[in-house]
């Protein structure tokens, strides 16, 4: 299974011309080839903050490059296709020549090829460890467990609504409205002349909410209402409201089963993010680090 999480796995698309050292790292500079094109331009405390990611990048990316995933059919071929599909990269260009650590492509310096290739292989990482994470199952469903609130669907109601601040213009909306022979798209038309809500913009449109959050006011109208019906005028803090109910959305108590996917997906969204930052702050952490802005 292949999570592309795009933690790290930034390209820019284009880069400054002009070379300029930000930092230093285990005595290699990053300069601002890798840098974002309008890096010049913004706040200091903005370009501190892209220092510091591209900082982690090259960790990311010298960690990646000196480990055995480079070896694989897999990334080779990635790799290769990476570079043929792009304009600025000679269609010959042999695999291994691109795997150097000198390497250079016509268009790209050493340092953005590097970049790119040690931010790929990093992924690649990334993917591996999301692989070996997926074997648990064990501890997928204690965090299915932990997190089931999420998987689970209250009771819900989703609403369109005319608001009006007196009784009068309410029961002329209201006879309006049983007399048109499409109530949906009356109900839409009424809200969008009538109503003062700002969802008049909308056609009324309220949005969903779940049973047990309608308040205590609304609740005897609201919880009786199936797709399709509307309430009679309801005086409330608002004024005069009429609702129509759009749909109704029965309760969904999950099971592990049925949502085994979506679990296992968010599972390893958060195993691998978390191995990733600890990753890189392991290498941050015994790394020798000079910042030159």
């Amino acid at each position: 299974m292949r999570i592309l999480l795009s933690l790290f796995l930034i390209f820019f698309s284009s880069f400054l011309s002009a070379s300029e050292v930000l930092a230093v790292v285990n005595g290699v500079n990053i300069t601002t080839e890798v840098a974002p094109k309008n890096f010049k331009s913004l706040d200091k405390e903005m370009q501190k903050k892209i220092v510091n990611r591209l900082i982690e990048k090259r960790l990311a990316s010298d960690y990646a490059l000196s480990s055995d995933v480079v070896k694989t059919k897999e990334f080779k071929k990635v790799l290769e296709h990476i570079f043929k599909m792009s304009e600025k990269t000679n269609k010959n260009e042999a695999v291994a020549d691109l795997l150097k650590k000198d390497a250079t492509v016509n268009g790209y310096t050493k340092e953005q090829l590097y970049s790119k290739k040690g931010l790929l292989a990093f992924d690649f990482i990334l993917n591996q460890k999301a692989q070996e994470f997926a074997k648990n199952e064990k501890e997928i469903k204690d965090y299915y467990k932990q997190y089931k609130y999420k998987y689970d669907t209250p009771a819900m109601v989703e609403l369109l609504t005319i608001v009006v601040d007196d009784k009068k213009t309410a029961d002329e909306v209201y006879k309006k409205l049983e007399k048109a022979e499409d109530k949906l798209f009356a109900f839409s038309e009424l809200a969008k002349k009538y109503s003062r809500a700002p969802s008049k913009n909308h056609g009324g449109y309220f949005g969903k909410i779940p049973l047990e959050n309608v308040n205590e006011v609304l609740k005897p109208y609201i919880t009786k209402l199936k797709r399709g019906e509307y309430t009679k005028p309801i005086k409330t803090e608002f004024g005069y409201q009429i609702f129509y109910a759009l749909n109704v959305i029965p309760e969904f108590k999950s099971d592990f089963e049925s949502v085994k996917s979506q679990v296992t997906d968010d599972y390893l969204q958060m195993k691998v993010k978390e191995w990733a930052i600890n990753k890189i702050n392991e290498l941050k952490k015994n790394a020798k680090i000079e910042i030159k802005i």
